[in-house]
C-alpha cells in the first residue's frame, strides 16, 4: 500500500484555508487504497527536515501543501531521492505548481496526487541551496527583501505596494555573467535564472523554458526608466516579456555571476543575501514530482 505524507504549511494563504483544504485531503485520499498523514511546519526550515525524515522511513510520495516557500522547502529534502513530490498549491504565487501546469483547486489537485505521472525535472543548485522554478538577482530579489523585513500580511497585493515604492530608489549592480565559456558584462533590472517559465502569479519570465531540458533559460531585463518598464509590464503577464526592448537570454547548464558587492539574490521567490560570486549549476533529473500523464516529455 502506498503511503503518503502531506506537509501542510499552516499559515500559507493567510492560513484562512487550512480547515478546507485539509477536509478536501481527507475526503479524496480515504477514497484510495493509499495511507496518508497529515504534519503541519511550526518554524522556517521544517519543512525540509519532515521531507527528509520521510525518505528515511519510506514514504512513496511527500505532499508539499503551501506556497512557493513551503514547495521549496519540502522539495530541497527530496532531491536526488526515491521520494515523489506532490503539490496542493495554497499560496499567492504557487511558481512551480502554475508552470507545471497543477491545478490551483484542491480537489483536483489531490487527485493528480493520487492518479498523475511521476515525472522527474531539473534542479538548480546556487550558493547551497536548492531551488525548482526561478532565481536570481536585481530588483525582484531586492523587493523580496524588503517584502520579508517590513510586510506584514503576505499575499501579492502588500508585494506589489512594495515594489512600487522601491521601484524609484532601486540602483541596479554592474554585474559580469559568465556561460558558455564567454563573459558579458550587464546592469540589468532583473536577472532570472529560470528552470521553468514562471516566477509565479501567472508572471512569466522565461517563455518556452522547459524544467527537464538540462537547460537554465537565463532572462535580463536591462535597465531602463521608470515609463518603460511600466509600458511593458503586461508583457511579463503576457509571455511575451522576450520582446523587453533590449531583453537578453542565454540557455546554460552553469553559470557564474559576479558582482562588486554582496546584495539579495532569491528563490524560487524567497530572498536570502548572498556574496559577490554566485554559482549557479543544474542538477538534471535530480527530483521526482507528480504531473499530468504527457506533460513532462522528456522524462
Amino acid at each position: 500500500m502506498m503511503r503518503v505524507l502531506c506537509i501542510l504549511n499552516p499559515i500559507a494563504g493567510g492560513g484562512k484555508t487550512v480547515e478546507r483544504v485539509t477536509a478536501v485531503i481527507h475526503t479524496t485520499f480515504r477514497e484510495s487504497d493509499i495511507t496518508y498523514e497529515i504534519v503541519t511546519t511550526q518554524k522556517k526550515g521544517d519543512g525540509t527536515a519532515l521531507s527528509r525524515n520521510a525518505v528515511r522511513e519510506g514514504y512513496a510520495i511527500v505532499v508539499a501543501i503551501g506556497g512557493d516557500g513551503t514547495v521549496n522547502e519540502v522539495a530541497t529534502g527530496l532531491v536526488n531521492t526515491p521520494a515523489v513530490l506532490g503539490i496542493i498549491p495554497m499560496g499567492s504565487g504557487n511558481g512551480l505548481a502554475r508552470g507545471l501546469r497543477i491545478p490551483l483547486n484542491y480537489r483536483h489537485a489531490c487527485r493528480l496526487i493520487l492518479h498523475g505521472q511521476s515525472k522527474k525535472i531539473d534542479v538548480g543548485q546556487v550558493s547551497d541551496r536548492y531551488f525548482f522554478a526561478t532565481s536570481g538577482i536585481g530588483f525582484d530579489a531586492h523587493v523580496g527583501k524588503v517584502y520579508n523585513e517590513k510586510g506584514h500580511s503576505r499575499g501579492m497585493l502588500p508585494y506589489f505596494q512594495f515594489a512600487f515604492t522601491e521601484f524609484f530608489k532601486y540602483t541596479p549592480q554592474e554585474v559580469f555573467l559568465t556561460c558558455n565559456g564567454k563573459t558579458f558584462r550587464y546592469t540589468p533590472f532583473v536577472l532570472t535564472v529560470a528552470n521553468g517559465e514562471q516566477y509565479g502569479g501567472g508572471a512569466i519570465i522565461a517563455p518556452g523554458a522547459v524544467p527537464d531540458d538540462g537547460l537554465f533559460d537565463v532572462s535580463i531585463i536591462p535597465q531602463t526608466h521608470a515609463l518603460q518598464v511600466l509600458q511593458h509590464l503586461p508583457k511579463l503577464f503576457a509571455g511575451t516579456i522576450n520582446s523587453f526592448p533590449h531583453f537578453t537570454s542565454h540557455r546554460t547548464n552553469s553559470l557564474t555571476i559576479t558582482r562588486p558587492a554582496p546584495a539579495p539574490a532569491h528563490i524560487d521567490g524567497e530572498s536570502f543575501m548572498a556574496g559577490e560570486v554566485l554559482e549557479y549549476t543544474l542538477l538534471p533529473h535530480a527530483l521526482q514530482i507528480r504531473v499530468y500523464e504527457g506533460f513532462l516529455k522528456r522524462s
